[in-house]
């Protein structure tokens, strides 16, 4: 008889372990989908983030676009003929004028992804691919241009704007219409001339009219690549619905 009751209680017993470690493993299989079900929800809220940061980028890289594609043609107005001859020296000055763009990409939504651990889990591979290259290479690339292409337009500035060649009116946009020049117009106009006809001038405007050229190549490929972020990403998040 003992050993009957024995046997039914440790037949019972063992039912709750049982049944307490069936428990336990649901209580984890649940805790761990809500877990993945809340990162999910964090990852495509950081992935709706993310393209409003690259929607942002891809206005600056218009912008750049647009900038180097007015340099190109200002000093492809002065390399291919003497037509810039005939307007006036402040609009010759105008053409040679080089400006650099800024850089205001943004990658705060990137950083965000980074410190909260998610970099491997942005959907598909191709997405995780697209968003790790675009922020660790392509914006490399960028930031360097845009640098590069700072320190030689700096450059080419000195050389046309602070020479004794002729005499500058230093900046178009800043410069004072009460101070008077040296010399008349036609004289300035002359000089500037041949400062842009002289070998040192024209590998001037050679090395900018490459700068415009490359920095197309350049932001058109980023932009690109965004572009293409952004297409994967909505067509995702347009799967997941």
């Amino acid at each position: 008889m003992e050993t009957g009751k024995t046997g039914k209680y440790l037949k019972y017993a063992i039912g709750e372990i049982v049944l307490v470690v069936i428990g336990i493993l649901i209580a984890l299989s649940i805790n761990n989908w809500n877990e993945k079900r809340l990162k999910k929800i964090q990852v495509d809220g950081y992935l709706r983030s993310l393209i409003v940061d690259l929607k942002s980028d891809i206005l600056q890289y218009e912008s750049n676009i647009e900038g180097y594609q007015s340099g190109y043609d200002n000093i492809n107005r002065i390399l291919l003929n003497d037509v810039y001859k005939k307007l006036e020296v402040d609009s010759i000055s105008e053409l040679i004028a080089g400006y650099w763009n800024l850089n205001r990409t943004s990658d705060q939504t990137y950083q965000k992804i980074k410190n909260a651990g998610l970099l491997e889990m942005l959907g598909t591979i191709e997405i995780n691919n697209a968003v790790n290259d675009y922020y660790n290479i392509s914006i490399s690339h960028y930031d360097y241009l845009i640098n590069w292409d700072k320190e030689l337009t700096e450059r080419d500035g000195f050389f046309w704007h602070y020479n004794d060649q002729y005499e500058s009116n230093a900046n178009n946009r800043f410069r004072s219409s009460s101070l008077p020049f040296k010399e008349d117009a036609a004289k300035r106009k002359d000089d500037l001339i041949r400062l842009i006809e002289s070998t040192l001038g024209r590998n001037y405007l050679r090395n900018a009219i490459t700068r415009d050229e490359y920095g197309l190549l350049i932001v058109r490929d980023i932009k690109s690549k965004a572009e293409n972020i952004i297409a994967l990403i909505e067509k995702d998040l347009s799967n997941k619905q």
